[in-house]
């Protein structure tokens, strides 16, 4: 199989494509991106003949199409999805080329569900925010919702917990061989964060979407064992996707960061409200501002959580009963590995015909999480399965 990278330079990117190059049934990857240099250069010190690069405006959508049609498979890492996510789903439709990508952004997953018929009708295969959250939280709240008779309430939340960091892959090329120069434009996972906080996000209350102020405060995160964590509403799509496939009175996504961080945040929030900075410039400051603090967000914002969890309420056998599902271990590189495997995890399952459903499949129709997440385990140490990277605690209200 061919697989085309999309935005394979970056950080999310790089560990998809690195995951893959370890893949003996991926034949070849493209890694198409805007920085051709550092494309170039993070194979180069790769060490691969699996990879090739090559250089990608998606706006272009000529050159889009033509890269799309020469492969199988196509793999997403371009973000902000807010910019990108729908025009390239359109492309991959158009050219009729299964895909799987990482987006992370409410507003543009609506607008690729939305393309479900023509999926269809194409043949393929679209699985949209297959990363950590979304994607490896979509699949964890579906494993507690498994277990209950009758579900209440979903949350599924994301911060700076605690969890064990797997070994780096073979081909691994870690980024200050490729950015020498550190912040040199805005990155743009955080452009993501801030855009969702322009305007009103979706939850799912009493059956239905309703819309409420982002960075608003949350019901603490009540795990099992843990005290109370304080979280902030954030718009990512749990909310819109996982009524989908379970059903809930309520589904909501939070995070879980110190003070610290969210009154910067929200100092931002402001600026670009009140026209002072542009999303890109904002994105810029704020990244530097993060590394002048990190000493201080990282002691306000580290939590004994999981990094990534979600508890689940409901019945089970006439006792009302919550259980709650967390990582306590995840692949090297962080955020990066803890997102680009998911991702490049769903495109080797796609190459294998282990996902046969057509159209768009968000993760929890798409996927089988116990297989899933055994596969996801093999990543974050040798000889670990589903059973040893998954904390489950459950108790009885």
């Amino acid at each position: 199989m061919r697989v085309l990278a999309l935005g394979g330079a970056g950080d999310m990117g790089r560990t998809a494509v690195t995951t893959l190059i370890n893949s003996p049934g991926i034949e070849a990857i493209t890694v198409a991106d805007r920085n051709y240099e550092s494309a170039e250069k993070f194979i180069n010190l790769a060490n691969t003949k699996k990879a090739s690069a090559t250089k990608i405006d998606v706006t272009d959508r000529r050159q889009l199409m033509d890269l799309i049609s020469r492969h199988d498979l196509v793999m997403s890492s371009v973000g902000p999805y807010y910019k990108f996510g729908p025009s390239i789903t359109e492309a991959c439709i158009e050219a009729g080329k299964s895909c799987a990508d990482i987006c992370d952004d409410w507003k543009p997953m609506l607008s690729v569900l939305s393309m479900d018929e023509k999926a269809k009708q194409a043949g393929i295969t679209i699985i949209p925010g297959i990363g950590a959250s979304p994607g490896l939280s979509n699949l964890m709240a579906v494993l507690g919702a498994s277990e209950l008779d009758e579900v209440d309430e979903i949350v599924t939340a994301w911060g700076a917990g605690k969890a064990v960091s797997g070994p780096p892959q073979p081909h691994h090329v870690k980024k200050k061989f490729l950015d020498e120069a550190g912040v040199s434009g805005e990155n743009a996972a955080v452009a993501h964060l801030l855009y969702e906080c322009l305007e009103p996000i979706p939850t799912f209350r009493e059956g239905a979407i309703t819309y409420i102020e982002p960075l608003s405060d949350a019901a603490p995160i009540r795990f099992p064992g843990h005290e109370d964590t304080r979280a902030y509403h954030i718009g990512h799509p749990e909310p819109v996707t996982i009524p989908r496939a379970v059903k809930a009175n309520s589904v909501s996504n939070v995070m879980f960061y110190g003070k610290s961080f969210i009154e910067l945040l929200r100092k931002f929030v402001g600026q670009i409200k009140q026209g002072v900075l542009s999303i890109e410039q904002a994105a810029l400051q704020l990244q530097l501002d993060m590394i002048t603090n990190a000493e201080i967000i990282g002691a306000e914002s580290t939590s004994p959580l999981p990094p990534i969890c979600a508890t689940v309420t409901g019945m089970k056998n006439g006792t009302r009963k919550r259980i709650a599902v967390g990582l306590t271990h995840i692949p090297y590189g962080q955020m990066a590995g803890g997102t680009g495997v998911p991702l490049a995890i769903a495109i080797m399952m796609l190459a294998e015909g282990r996902i046969t459903l057509t159209g768009v499949q968000p993760p929890e129709l798409a996927i089988e999480p116990r297989y899933f997440l055994n596969r996801y385990a093999k990543y974050c140490g040798e000889g670990l399965s589903v059973d040893d990277v998954l904390l489950k605690k459950e108790d009885y209200l």
